[in-house]
């Protein structure tokens, strides 16, 4: 029997035997902030239909995977933009697989004063190092220290163009001018506070903004890794989740929200 639908039928039996109204299995998981919308949103959901409850937590996979190892969360499943940080936890990881890969990029909204001007550059009219050197215009990125998307945007750009570039366009790599958590670099963009900032294919799909991906670079193309935590509180229910990611519901939800799935090394 499908593990979901038999934590509904174990719930049903519960309510027969006690009386009680069932109470639905939880399962604990961080994930990188740049999952957030279809986490929160069809994931929740779906897992909800079917007798689970997801108690997610979004935020930067650098900062989630310091405090795993610190003990300061014990989640049942961490989801990381950078699989190196999760095979840097070691032994408190019972399994984990790089599963899916998305795109490294520029987005911004309608609102943006220069929209006109990344249109050109979508459009193939204008290059994209020209247009982000514009003056004027305000980059958004997010904390290298904290966010493997704000190493990435770094190492990408320094590959593209070479550090002497990189440096002009985003001075230190903690250039406060320009960095921003990923949830109020999103908001700010959206508003048109900042006019383009550096984002995964995923969000920009999300908020529904105009994105041009970085030229390939080793760092422009960004993989997922799912891991189970070894003294996870939910074991089952942790992978009763692995699971509906990886070759369940979850994974087409998350193929729309723009992940592309690579065949999983490793079974969580």
């Amino acid at each position: 029997m499908h593990k979901l639908a038999f934590a509904a039928v174990s719930a049903l039996l519960a309510f027969a035997l006690t009386g009680a109204s069932p109470e639905p299995a939880v399962v604990q998981v961080v994930y990188a902030a740049s999952l957030v919308t279809p986490m929160q949103g069809p994931v929740a959901d779906a897992l909800r239909a079917n007798g689970l409850q997801l108690q997610g937590e979004p935020g930067g996979s650098k900062k989630f995977a310091n405090f795993i190892a610190s003990g300061v969360r014990s989640p049942d499943v961490f989801i990381s933009a950078d699989p190196s940080l999760v095979s840097g936890l070691g032994a408190i990881v019972a399994s984990s697989t790089t599963f899916a890969r998305t795109s490294l990029g520029i987005a911004w909204s309608r609102k943006s004063r220069f929209h006109d001007l990344f249109a050109r550059v979508a459009a193939g009219r204008v290059p994209l190092m020209q247009a982000l050197s514009t003056p004027g215009v305000r980059l958004g990125r997010t904390d290298p220290m904290l966010d493997p998307k704000g190493v990435y945007t770094v190492r990408a750009l320094k590959a593209i163009v070479g550090a002497p570039a990189e440096q002009k366009l985003l001075g230190d790599d903690e250039n406060p001018t320009q960095i921003f958590p990923e949830e109020d670099l999103l908001a700010r963009v959206e508003t048109g506070e900042i006019d383009v900032g550096f984002f995964y294919h995923t969000e920009a799909i999300s908020r529904g903004y105009p994105f041009v991906a970085l030229p390939p670079s080793p760092a422009s193309q960004v993989n997922y890794a799912l891991a189970i935590m070894k003294d996870a509180p939910h074991p089952g229910a942790a992978h009763t989740f692995a699971t509906f990611i990886l070759r369940g519901q979850g994974k087409a939800i998350l193929e729309r929200a723009g992940l592309e799935y690579l065949n999983p090394r490793g079974s969580p």
